[in-house]
Parts: structure tokens; sequence; C-alpha cells
């Protein structure tokens, strides 16, 4: 089992109680495996190919081929050319990991993503999104704040989730709250958000017309830090399965034929737990797209080579290897990674993230 290196020894978080600082500059080490150039954009006229996994990963990767854009000074008699699928209906997937040292991280996802949204929104008009944030250890992690050493005790759970609710939503746990892969709806524990998430339309899942989708969003994306050790990669797949998107599924409806789908991993250690290649982890979310790798923009939020002066209780990919996650999302024509590490994720999701989407609803055609 690898880890990666952390910077300083962990107590409970990368951070302190109170947020982060967000700070306006670059600070995040994009790397972008399928651009030839060296900002925060990328291109889509390379291959990518992964570190491991053998001859069948590298098939994989050298069959995604060259991505074309669409030309969009047309005749004026033969009308809009966008693809259906780039008329801003965009299914967003949040795998993020739970893990006792991600509370910062969360602060810098939950503050960062409503501006990577409204990037996507001006960009494509009539904009349709569902945004899910998925279960990526197969549990519900409120059950902790229920034991005797919490709620039964001491009334709450504990100094960094005091606004959990002893007992109070207990009977609204179901099934789908203890699902590899199925929405999050009420995340518990500590720095979660330690309330049910009364999302617009009933779903799992943020939909358009959501009254307060930044809330909604903060709800569904503050996992906390009570979870397992997570198979991040694993969750991902089951999440995009037959068996919760179909009717009778915890996800149903979450996953569109005609929409692009972009996914998010978020995770400041090894993906230890995931039983699936990278290359089988890739055709189970391609087959999810009917075939289509066009349909998917692959991101990853994880640790990078240490540059400069360590950030205190960060963890850095020292010394440098593959990470299963990176090596996923490689295998994808539109990829690109960000530094878990970084003072903000803002630049990432607004600048390579956002560009990426964009290249790639100029490729996917929805049959």
């Amino acid at each position: 089992m690898r880890r990666l290196a952390p910077a300083a020894a962990l107590a409970l978080a990368c951070g302190t109680d109170s947020p982060p600082a967000f700070s306006t500059g670059p600070g995040v080490t994009s790397v972008a495996h399928t651009s030839t150039s060296s900002g925060s954009t990328t291109t889509s006229t390379s291959t990518s190919s992964s570190t491991s996994g053998g001859a069948e990963d590298s098939a994989a990767a050298s069959s995604s081929g060259a991505a074309s854009t669409f030309d969009m000074q047309l005749p004026p008699d033969l009308g809009d050319p966008t693809p259906a699928g780039c008329k801003g209906k965009i299914d967003f997937v949040f795998a993020i990991s739970a893990l006792g040292t991600m509370k910062t991280e969360q602060d810098q996802l939950v503050a960062s993503l409503p501006g990577f949204m409204e990037t996507i929104a001006d960009d494509f008009a009539g904009f349709d999104a569902h945004v899910v944030s998925i279960n990526t250890d197969g549990s519900w992690r409120g059950t902790q704040c229920e034991s005797p050493d919490f709620c039964l005790n001491i009334g709450n759970c504990g100094q960094h989730a005091l606004n959990y609710e002893c007992g109070k939503y207990v009977e609204q746990v179901w099934t789908c709250d203890k699902t590899l892969g199925a929405g999050l709806i009420f995340n518990a524990g500590a720095y979660a958000y330690n309330k049910p998430c009364d999302l617009y339309g009933g779903n799992r899942y943020i939909i358009d017309g959501e009254p307060d989708p930044v809330e909604a969003f903060k709800c569904i994306t503050q996992v906390g830090t009570f979870g397992k050790d997570p198979p991040l990669a694993d969750s991902l797949v089951a999440a995009l399965s037959p068996e919760l998107n179909g009717p009778a599924g915890c996800n149903a409806g979450f996953l569109r034929p005609d929409a692009l789908l972009v996914f998010v991993f978020i995770m400041d250690n090894e993906d230890d737990e995931s039983i699936l290649s990278p290359k089988k982890a890739h055709d189970a979310i391609v087959a999810a797209k009917g075939g289509d790798e066009d349909a998917v923009v692959a991101l990853a939020i994880v640790p990078q080579l240490l540059l400069d002066e360590p950030v205190p209780g960060c963890t850095y990919n020292e010394p440098p290897g593959p990470q299963h996650l990176t090596d996923v999302i490689e295998l994808f024509p539109y990829n690109d990674q960000g530094d878990v590490c970084a003072d903000e994720y803002s630049t990432f999701f607004n600048g390579a993230a956002a560009s990426l989407v964009h290249e790639a609803c100029n490729s996917f055609i929805p049959q």
C-alpha cells in the first residue's frame, strides 16, 4: 500500500477550525496532460497514456485520438451547428474523500465551485446542470455520531460537529444513504453539513430551478472528515451504473445521454481501495456515456510534486510515483488536474477546467 508523503504530521485536518484564506493569485499546479501549452488552458490534439495498468491501459490511451474543434463560421442557411450537448446540458459528479485530513480541501471546494458554475453558465446559454456529490465509502457517517462516544453521552457529535442534532433525523436515513456511489443528501460528522439537504425536485442531486444553488451545493459537498479510506474511482463507476441511474436507483434520472459528463476527484492521499484498474474504470465510464469519450471531462485535485516550501499538514507526491486517480483521468482525451495543496481552487476551475468543458462540448455530438 503506497501512501503519499505529508509535509507534517496530521492530527485531524490540514487546517484549523477557521476557514482558510483564499488568494487571488495562481496557486495551482495544473498538469494538463492533453495540452502542449503552459498556461491554464488545454487543447485536445494529443493523446495521453497511463503510467500503470500494462498494455491494455496503453492501448486504451492511444485509441483516444484527436478531438475536433467545431467551426462556428457557417453559411447563413445552415443554422446553428452547435451540438445539443453543447447548449448547457452538463452532468457534474463530485467524488470527494471524507478522510480526517480533508477539512481544508472541503473549504476550498465550497468556496471555489460557485464561480466555476457561473463561468460555465456564462459560456452556454440555457445552462442546465445536474450536480451530484457521491458516497465514496459506502457508509452513512452519522452512525458514529449516534454512538455512545458522542450523542448518547455528550449530546452532540463532538467539538467539530456541535450542530449535529442527536436522533432528530435518524429515521430519514435509508439504504441510499449507505450505498457506494449514491448521491449524498445527509452529510454528518466532524466538519460536515450535519443537516439533510432539501433539494428542489426531490432527487439526490441538484437540478435546474434550485432556489438556492450555492447553499444546496454546500450541503451535498461538505462531506466531513468522518469517513473511511474510500475507493474513490470505484465509487464513480458505481454512481454512473445502470443500477443506480435506473428508474428505481438512488440516482434515478441523473445521467442524461445528451449531456456532457464532468467528473471531479478530490483526495489528498492515494486511492488504495479501488479494485478496478484504470482501464476498467475508464471503460465503465465511457460505456455509461454510450461509448463516446468526447462526452467526458475528467478532472482531479490530488497531491502534486513538492516544488516550493511545503504547506504544513498538506500531502505531496513525494517521492514521485503513479497515482491511481491520475492514471484514471489520463486515459480520457479531456483531462486536467489541480494541486490539492493550492491556496485556492478557483484558478483551476475557472481556467483549465472551464476551458476543457468548452473544448469537449465542441466535439460531443449526442446520438
